[in-house]
């Protein structure tokens, strides 16, 4: 029995088990797991044998419900009731029951985990954040679909959301107890919710380490319930949601800045006001005063519009305002800035019409725009 253990709880989601659960869950806790919570997700009548074959034990909890509602519906059925019941479970890990994740890896989770708290707590350093399993997909008998799947499906998190995940699919992960209400606010029911998990992590700067494990699939994984095609294109739809959705907002918002912007440009000032036509040299930039004005007019505008739909639709952000807003108009003024020289310069050094310059400049400012806003403006606070 490892001492270490005995305030680390192994939450077990199964659906249609086998005979592989009872013995899974008697090893973990001959091993001397503080608790063993294992979630029926609605098996059914059929899979009852399987559960009613775990020996009852006073450190084991099985909870069963009715109809089947997804992996991240029981994952968040197990939490809630280690959060409820399991105070002095200090750390949570999460565990698949078709075989992939052995004893022996749980348990060198559960020591990683008191080695990340202990020097958390020691040298006041980052928190324990979120442990990954991390399989190893080069290896011969890994089967294509999963190697290839993991592969890119890390590629585009790193892209999106800035950091690397080996092993985005892995249902070995653990935390500390501080991450509970996080986690069960994490939205998904079904393959999506871990998805979501990593994301969550990544967008609220929790650490997301790696932890080896031993890369175990049986019969070319047919035990999984994992829908090739149907939770492939959920946990890519959550994947890509932010992205999207930023997209549409910026749409509505250059709309609204175009717009406004030619609107100011040639129906109010452009001949109206002399002074507003000689151009102004700061260093090596110029600076047309009328695009300046209407630049800056219309981002007001549009930035009004794309402050509201980012925060409350496309970051999801609940924090406050006023901790977000500064933040937003630090982004505002640096991209208006950047858009007003950049075009003025463009439009000068190439010759281009100024309002066509416009539409590039802002498209690379686009996604500068949405780097800083995800990283820095609506950075998600971690819920207690």
């Amino acid at each position: 029995m490892q001492s270490d253990a005995k305030d680390t709880a192994v939450l077990i989601p199964s659906f249609h088990p086998d005979h592989r659960l009872a013995p899974y869950v008697r090893a973990l806790l001959e091993a001397g797991l503080g608790k063993i919570v294992v979630v029926d997700d609605g098996s059914g009548p059929d899979s009852l044998p399987f559960f009613d074959s775990i020996t009852p034990h006073e450190r084991l909890e099985v909870i069963h419900y009715q109809p089947n509602r997804g992996k991240g519906v029981a994952l968040k059925r197990g939490m809630e009731y280690l959060r409820d019941h399991c105070p002095d479970c200090a750390y949570i890990i999460t565990a698949d029951s078709d075989g992939q994740h052995t004893v022996p890896d749980v348990l060198r989770m559960c020591e990683e985990l008191h080695r990340f708290g202990d020097a958390a707590s020691e040298e006041k350093t980052q928190p324990v954040g979120m442990l990954l399993g991390s399989r190893d997909f080069s290896q011969p008998h890994v089967p294509n679909k999963s190697r290839t799947g993991n592969r890119i499906t890390s590629v585009v998190f790193r892209l999106l959301y800035g950091r690397w995940v080996q092993d985005t699919q892995t249902g070995l992960r653990g935390f500390s107890r501080e991450l509970l209400p996080a986690m069960i606010a994490v939205k998904g029911d079904r393959y999506e919710y871990e998805m979501n998990m990593l994301i969550f992590c990544a967008t609220s700067k929790t650490p997301i380490r790696a932890l080896p494990i031993e890369t175990v699939y049986e019969n070319n994984n047919e035990g999984s319930h994992f829908r090739a095609v149907r939770d492939s294109a959920r946990i890519y739809g959550v994947i890509f949601a932010g992205f999207f959705r930023f997209i549409s907002s910026s749409a509505l918002s250059f709309l609204v800045d175009y717009g406004t912007y030619r609107l100011l440009n040639f129906l109010l000032l452009k001949g109206a006001i002399p002074s507003l036509e000689k151009w102004i040299h700061l260093g090596m930039f110029n600076l047309l005063p009328r695009i300046a004005i209407a630049t800056a007019l219309a981002r007001l505008v549009s930035g009004t519009v794309n402050f509201l739909v980012n925060k409350r639709f496309v970051f999801d952000h609940s924090g406050p305002v006023g901790k977000s807003l500064p933040r937003y108009l630090g982004v505002f003024f640096l991209i208006m800035t950047l858009s007003a020289v950049l075009t003025s310069n463009l439009h000068l050094w190439l010759g281009w019409s100024e309002n066509a310059v416009k539409i590039p400049v802002d498209i690379l400012l686009f996604f500068l725009s949405y780097l800083l806003q995800r990283k820095w403006v609506f950075l998600k606070e971690i819920p207690h």
